[in-house]
């Protein structure tokens, strides 16, 4: 009977439930973006589409982790199968992991384009969001395919990856993976390069936010300041998915350091590199259900925190929220012509009707409840505007009804455009939670 390490076992097991994890986290960002289709008309939404696809490929190869190495290689647990399987792991690993920090590196160049630079959605639809997703996978599938006819894919210690074969084979001694340094060279310059890169694009986003900042101190402008603190929430979404990449790869890296420099491996290193590689997927699905978080709180105050984690699984649009649509024309918290609201109780409904019912009879029949502010034009026109709101609110309330549940009434629940579409495709909760869910009483007459 074969006796393996504390080691060999922790390596082949961990990823398992790492990758899982991973997995489970992508899997719920592809869904949740491709149920709601027409959040995938937003380059935002479809670049992290992108990412989650190719993270879930990854964590697919980490969750079979040694499996699918040839049976009794040395000291690997769970070891069981072919050069075929080994070979295949190998491909999609180098696929998945390539595909997904330069997916992570076009999401910046996204934020870069909107925050920074100030690009429309449309702009970057056509000019910028086609590199976005083909150099990501141009580049990944080219290394990918160029490992198999130089047979690279090897057990590299927990998983097939670029490795020589036997280990610590030198040039004409391998039998397989002779040229493997070359290209884990190669795949670490891309990686590198993508983090490089996704560096000094949060630096940039970090200047212009500090910039706008100081402009709204000294000119206290309105529309500055709700720019400026768009673009800080945005910010801190790109900060965060950065922080996710950082976290994922800073392990991996400084193990393959350590192994290159020394020749050895160090347990801690590898410990911490087999619970945080795989996660990537995992940390970015907390990112992106995170707007939804902080918007269902504000709107659940004193709801306990599971009460809130099982309310944020839901898309917003779904019943258990207990949030309608109401249609506006225009106004804060108004989105695309419609409104969050809390749903109402048939008898709510009915008592708001009579209510506006009665306002509007006694209006006409010569009584005036409404205070006279002076005899303008304008104080005029905003008692008619009163009056014209009441008088409509049964046929709002009935058109929202109609059309819940359509696509359009999706986007205004999950995309609210104030300012930039492409910028609140990102930020997502850039209506206050005051503003998003106005109190029953006045729901009519908001516009």
């Amino acid at each position: 009977m074969t006796h393996y390490s504390p080691t060999a076992k922790t390596l082949a097991l961990l990823p398992k439930f790492t990758g899982f994890l991973s997995f489970l986290g992508s899997t719920y960002i592809f869904q949740d973006v491709v149920i709601h289709r027409k959040t995938v008309h937003r380059v935002y939404h479809r670049l992290v589409l992108g990412l989650s696809c190719s993270d879930i490929i990854a964590s697919i190869v980490n969750i079979l982790s040694t499996w699918p190495i040839p049976e009794g290689s040395d000291g690997v647990y769970l070891a069981s199968g072919t050069t075929q399987t080994c070979t295949a792991q190998g491909f999609f690993n180098e696929l998945g992991n390539l595909a997904t920090p330069l997916y992570n590196a076009s999401l910046c160049v996204y934020y870069v384009l909107v925050i920074r630079d100030g690009w429309k959605e449309d702009q970057i639809r056509t000019t910028a969001e086609p590199l976005m997703h083909l150099i990501p996978i141009i580049v990944a599938f080219t290394i990918a395919i160029l490992g198999i006819p130089f047979t690279l894919y090897n057990n590299s210690g927990w998983l097939c990856w670029i490795a020589s074969y036997p280990g610590k084979c030198e040039g004409d001694t391998c039998t397989r993976g002779e040229h493997a340094d070359i290209f884990r060279w190669v795949h670490y310059a891309i990686i590198w390069s993508a983090i490089l890169s996704v560096t000094v694009g949060m630096y940039s986003i970090y200047r212009k936010v500090r910039d706008e900042e100081r402009i709204q101190s000294q000119e206290m402008d309105e529309d500055a300041v709700r720019r400026g603190g768009k673009s800080k929430k945005v910010a801190i979404q790109a900060g965060l998915f950065v922080g996710a990449l950082y976290l994922t790869w800073i392990f991996t890296t400084i193990t393959r350091i350590y192994q290159i420099t020394t020749g050895n491996g160090n347990f801690v290193l590898l410990l911490l590199m087999a619970i945080f590689f795989p996660l990537q997927g995992f940390f970015n699905c907390i990112i992106y259900l995170r707007p939804r978080y902080l918007r269902t709180k504000s709107r659940n105050r004193d709801a306990p925190m599971r009460r809130l984690l099982y309310l944020t699984l839901y898309h917003e649009s779904h019943p258990i929220h207990g949030l309608q649509l109401n249609r506006s024309d225009s106004g804060e918290g108004a989105t695309n012509g419609y409104r969050l609201r809390p749903r109402e109780t048939e008898e709510e409904w009915r008592r708001r009707r009579s209510s506006t019912a009665s306002f509007y009879s006694i209006r006409n029949s010569g009584s005036n409840p409404v205070p006279r502010l002076n005899d303008t034009d304008e104080a005029s026109c905003a008692i008619n505007t009163v009056m014209a709101v009441a008088s409509v609110s049964d046929y709002n309330n009935t058109k929202a009804n109609e059309t819940e549940g359509q696509d359009d009434s999706m986007v205004a629940v999950e995309e609210p455009s104030v300012d930039s579409d492409a910028m609140e495709a990102v930020e997502e909760s850039s209506v206050d939670s005051d503003a998003a869910v106005p109190p029953p009483a006045v729901q009519d007459t908001i516009w």
